[in-house]
């Protein structure tokens, strides 16, 4: 699941779906993955329920089953899809029930749902193929409802990182310098990326943008903990990530030892055509 991670813009161009060794390189550290990654907003999960024709969730690039065991909660039957082992043997162990398979290549074998979610994972998936997938496996009047975290950073801390990268990993292409503005602009050309994605397919209503405002306070322990899990940095040598977490450290001691990040969790949603 981005918080700057998975969906960030990037150096890496506008085709995320590409770099298949970050992709699948959260899983080097799934139990601080689960442990660091914040929940996604009751109002989400109500909402896109509700708009749904029923309960049956497949969750695609679910992770470790952040979102899933929320939809769970919420009284869904959820099944995920996820390429890497590693996160797929810990969401198994939260009752979470996962096929093993980059989504593109997962074979459905006939199953239907109402809904099909990401949770800060679609921009893995290649746009196109991955929607087309899901108009297969949903149910005429199915919602495609893939989301994502966009967290506003304080500027302290999105220089002190972006300081940190230029000098250990130039290359990275976690580039938390994009986001010194409104981080959900920034974020707006992934979002209409995925969005003509589920254009192309024919198969979809027009995309909707629902966002849903929150925010967060984390201590020092708290934001250093979850740094490593951003893609572009899970692959560091630990030497390097070690320069990030104290140039990071530093700033946040600066603020008094806590952040407060205002986030902004967007869905872009559409409903399966009766035609599809």
């Amino acid at each position: 699941m981005p918080t700057l991670s998975q969906g960030q813009p990037d150096k890496s161009g506008p085709e995320p779906h590409r770099h298949r060794q970050t992709a699948e390189s959260f899983g080097v550290d799934a139990e601080r993955y689960d442990r660091a990654r914040p929940p996604y907003p009751q109002a989400l999960v109500d909402r896109i329920i509700a708009a749904s024709p029923g309960r049956h969730v497949l969750d695609v690039g679910a992770g470790t089953g952040i979102e899933a065991r929320q939809f769970q909660a919420a009284g869904c039957t959820v099944l995920g899809v996820e390429p890497d082992e590693r996160m797929a043997a810990f969401a198994r162990r939260s009752r979470v029930e996962i096929e093993v398979a980059r989504f593109e290549d997962w074979q459905p074998a006939g199953r239907q749902f109402d809904v099909v979610i990401a949770g800060t994972a679609w921009h893995w998936v290649d746009p196109v193929a991955g929607a087309a997938k899901a108009a297969q496996v949903l149910r005429p009047g199915g919602r495609l409802a893939p989301f994502h975290h966009v967290p506003q950073l304080p500027a302290e801390v999105i220089d002190a990182l972006a300081e940190a990268l230029q000098r250990v990993a130039p290359d990275s292409p976690f580039n938390p310098g994009l986001l010194r503005g409104s981080a959900v602009d920034a974020y707006q050309p992934l979002f209409a990326k995925i969005a003509d994605g589920i254009r192309q397919t024919g198969n979809f209503s027009e995309p909707e943008q629902w966002r849903f405002a929150w925010e967060r306070t984390y201590s020092r322990e708290e934001w250093l903990d979850q740094l490593p899990t951003f893609g572009g940095l899970t692959q560091l040598p630990a030497d390097k990530m070690a320069e990030v977490l104290d140039s990071a450290g530093t700033a946040i001691d600066k603020l008094g030892g806590h952040a407060t990040m205002p986030y902004t969790s967007v869905v872009i949603t559409s409903t399966r055509s009766d035609t599809a």
